[in-house]
């Protein structure tokens, strides 16, 4: 198996992006993902991949809290400073943020906050996969327009269709 096709091939799956934070020692932290998965309504649970190497990795799970906050289209400005080396802090600078239930920072106006205990932490070689269980929800936006990762850039929704049907032309 070429693993340059498989990372090849998956940059054709559109996947949403999540931005996940968590509180540790009272500092915020978060990173921008797409592994992000439900599991189970009950109890409700998500799945959530984070690479070791991440940032905020270690503070997610000391804290064993998380946030997925899942953006809208409107959110790419945020995003690209969550995928940036820009400080821990300062990423929080941009957007309003509330605490729901944990502590953890939810973006408000992202289309939907998950405020989630970690419950079990699987490690597969460079990542970890959180089991976090919903304890708090918010449902910020009416929009459905959320942002979208494929092909190693983030797109709208109209984009990434309208990209999908000039490709099977």
């Amino acid at each position: 198996m070429n693993p340059d096709h498989f990372k090849l091939g998956m940059r054709r799956l559109a996947a949403g992006v999540s931005l996940i934070t968590t509180v540790n020692n009272g500092t915020r932290h978060g990173l921008v993902a797409t592994a992000v998965s439900s599991v189970t309504a009950d109890p409700p649970t998500l799945l959530v991949c984070i690479n070791k190497n991440a940032s905020a990795h270690n503070h997610v799970t000391e804290a064993g809290l998380l946030c997925v906050n899942i953006l809208a289209d409107e959110h790419e400005p945020i995003a690209g400073r969550f995928s940036s080396s820009v400080d821990r802090e300062k990423r929080f600078e941009h957007g309003e943020w509330r605490e729901i239930v944990t502590g953890a920072p939810a973006l408000v106006n992202s289309l939907v906050s998950f405020d989630c205990e970690v419950r079990q932490i699987v490690d597969y070689q460079s990542h970890s996969i959180f089991l976090a269980e919903i304890v708090g929800v918010e449902l910020w936006s009416e929009t459905y327009s959320p942002l979208l990762y494929i092909d190693g850039k983030y797109r709208q929704l109209q984009e990434a269709q309208a990209r999908m049907f000039s490709v099977a032309s």
